[in-house]
């Protein structure tokens, strides 16, 4: 089974499972603590999650979603806001501080390496984690302010 962790349906042949019902919601659970059994799922869309939690949720978030992942064959995709990005573009003027207050103001912030810390930390491999520069083909679109990356279980 697929699952997407949204309000919307972004991938069409995966379970949308979100923490309140809604028109798209096929399944109503806390993103953060999933209850499916152990090795169940085949792959985990993260859209937006992580960069919502505090700092003391986002280890706690990834290894719930590291144990429901199939043994070797399990792979997660983790969609955040780009924090350099949002800064680069602040400083340079391509967004004013209303821009960021409305879109990207989050309880935390990641750059492309405490995100690669903490997916570590959960048990990932190093080796099996790959960086989205562009979108991911056949699967979603990536935008420019957002940092993408894919985590595969393989031990």
């Amino acid at each position: 089974m697929k699952i997407q962790l949204s309000p919307k349906r972004i991938i069409p042949d995966a379970v949308t499972v979100w923490h309140e019902a809604g028109p798209d919601v096929d399944l109503v659970m806390d993103p953060k603590k999933l209850t499916f059994r152990e090795n169940s799922i085949e792959a985990i869309f993260a859209f937006h999650i992580l960069d919502h939690l505090f700092a003391h949720e986002i280890p706690i978030a990834l290894a719930n979603w590291y144990k429901c992942m199939e043994f070797k064959t399990g792979i997660l995709f983790v969609t955040v806001n780009d924090f350099e990005f949002v800064a680069r573009s602040f400083v340079g003027g391509d967004i004013n501080i209303e821009q960021v207050n409305a879109e990207f103001t989050h309880p935390f912030q990641f750059t492309k390496d405490n995100l690669v810390a903490y997916v570590a930390g959960a048990g990932f491999d190093l080796n099996d984690v790959k960086i989205w520069y562009m979108d991911v083909p056949n699967l979603f679109k990536k935008e420019p302010y957002e940092l993408v990356f894919s985590a595969e279980k393989l031990k």
